[in-house]
C-alpha cells in the first residue's frame, strides 16, 4: 500500500484550546518542546523525502496537508511561499495540497492564497453554536463558531466551499449539527469519533447514556439519508455503506487498515497518527527526524510506527467473533488503547459502533452476511 500523504505541522500552537484536543489536553504533552512554526530547512527536507520516495517506489504523487496547532498562524506571507515552493519541488508528484483549519484568521488575502496554489481547504466546525462552543473555545473560555463561520462564509464568497470536519459531541444532536452544516452550504463533511482510551474515557464522556455516539451519529446519519441529495457527501455514512457492500475501508475509522500517511512535526520528527497522543506520551514518536531519514527507514526506529504502516495491529480476541468484525476491524486505533493490554481491547465506543452499524443496516436494508471465521489466529491481522 504504502504513504500516500504527508500530514506536516507547520505550526505546533494553537489560537483555540478545545476541551478534547488531543494535541493540548491528552496524555502527550511534547508540543511544548516543539519549535512553534517550521524552519524552511525541516519544509525543504519534508518535499525532497516526499520526491524521493515518489520516485524510489514508481509512485506517481503524494498529497500534502499543512497542519497543527492551527497552520494560519505562520501568516498569509509564509504560507504563499511555503505553498510554492511544493509546488515547484513535487510538481506533478504532489496529489494534492491541502490545509485543516478552525478558519478564525481567514481574510480575503487567505483566500487569494488558496486560490492561487489550488489548496484545498477543511475547516473544523463541530455543528452550531450551542454544540460548537460548548467544547471549541478560546484560551479564554470563549466560543468561537460566529469566527469560523465568519470564515466559512468567506470562502464560500469567493467560489470556495470547504470541506468540514466534525468531531461527534456525545450527549448532542447529531441532526442539528448536519442540518446546521447544510444551513451554510455544504456539501462535504464527515463526522470523527472522539479520541479517548479506554482509561480517559470517563474523565471525558462520564456521567452520559450507554451509547451517547451512536445517539450523536443516528440522528445525523438520519437526517442525511431522508435528505437524499447525492450531492452531499457524508465520508463516514458513505464509506460505511460501501464496506456493508463489499468495499474496504474508505479511512483509518472503520477497517483496521494500514496506516497510509506519517505525521510530521514542526521540528521535523516522524510520528505515526497523531490521535495516538491520546494514549501515552510518546507513543506515537518514531525517534526519525526528516533532516536524517526518509520514509523507507522506518524499519530504523520505535517499532510502532513502522508496524503501523508495513504490518497493522492484530484484532483483540474479543472482536474475533463479533459479526462486524469484518467491518469495523476493531475501530480506530486510539481508542483500542488502555495501559494495562495495549492496543488488545475492542475500542472504547464498541457499544456506539454496533448499535450504529445496526441502525445503518436496518435503514438501507444491507444485511449482514455471515461470519467468515478465522482461519488461525491471526484473522484481522493486515500484512
Amino acid at each position: 500500500m504504502g504513504i500516500s500523504a504527508i500530514v506536516l505541522k507547520i505550526a505546533s500552537r494553537c489560537n483555540l484550546n478545545c476541551s478534547y484536543c488531543y494535541m493540548y489536553n491528552h496524555e502527550d504533552q511534547s508540543y511544548l518542546q516543539q519549535p512553534k512554526f517550521i524552519s524552511d530547512r525541516v519544509f525543504g527536507h519534508t518535499l525532497e523525502a516526499m520526491r524521493d520516495y515518489c520516485r524510489s517506489h514508481g509512485q506517481r504523487s503524494m498529497a500534502l496537508i499543512f497542519h497543527g496547532g492551527e497552520p494560519t498562524l505562520v501568516g498569509v506571507e509564509r504560507f504563499r511561499k511555503l505553498a510554492a515552493r511544493a509546488r515547484e519541488v513535487l510538481g506533478e508528484r504532489l496529489s494534492l495540497l491541502g490545509i485543516q483549519t478552525n478558519a478564525i484568521l481567514l481574510t480575503p488575502e487567505w483566500i487569494d492564497a488558496f486560490r492561487r496554489h489550488n489548496v484545498e481547504v477543511h475547516v473544523s466546525l463541530d455543528g452550531p453554536a450551542e454544540i460548537h462552543d460548548s467544547v471549541r473555545v478560546d484560551h479564554k473560555g470563549r466560543g468561537s463558531h460566529a469566527q469560523t463561520v465568519a470564515g466559512i462564509e468567506l470562502l464560500i464568497s469567493q467560489g470556495m466551499t470547504p470541506k468540514i470536519l466534525s468531531v461527534v459531541n456525545p450527549g448532542r444532536c447529531g441532526a442539528a449539527a448536519y442540518r446546521h452544516l447544510r444551513s451554510l452550504g455544504i456539501e462535504s463533511m464527515d463526522f470523527l469519533f472522539p479520541d479517548v482510551t479506554h482509561d480517559s474515557r470517563d474523565t471525558f464522556y462520564g456521567g452520559l447514556p450507554p451509547t451517547p455516539v451512536a445517539d450523536f451519529l443516528i440522528g445525523a446519519f438520519d437526517a442525511w439519508f431522508e435528505e437524499d441529495n447525492p450531492q452531499v457527501e457524508v465520508r463516514l455514512f458513505g464509506d460505511l455503506i460501501k464496506s456493508f457492500l463489499g468495499a474496504g475501508p474508505g479511512s483509518d475509522a472503520f477497517g483496521n487498515p494500514l496506516m497510509s500517511y506519517l505525521i510530521i512535526d514542526t521540528d521535523g520528527s516522524i510520528e505515526a497518527l497523531d490521535a495516538l497522543r491520546v494514549c501515552r506520551e510518546g507513543l506515537a514518536q518514531s525517534k526519525l527526524n526528516i533532516t536524517r531519514n526518509g520514509f523507507d527507514d522506518l524499519h530504523l526506529g520505535l517499532p510502532l510506527v513502522h508496524k503501523a504502516v508495513t504490518h497493522g495491529f492484530e484484532l483483540a480476541e474479543l472482536c474475533q467473533a463479533c459479526p462486524e468484525r469484518d467491518v469495523c476491524g476493531g475501530g480506530h486505533l486510539p481508542h483500542r488503547y488502555s495501559l494495562s493490554n495495549g492496543f488488545d481491547n475492542p475500542s472504547v465506543w464498541c457499544r456506539d459502533i454496533l448499535r450504529f452499524f445496526d441502525h445503518v443496516r436496518a435503514r438501507t436494508g444491507i444485511l449482514r452476511p455471515p461470519l467468515n471465521q478465522p482461519e488461525d489466529t491471526q484473522a484481522g491481522y493486515r500484512s
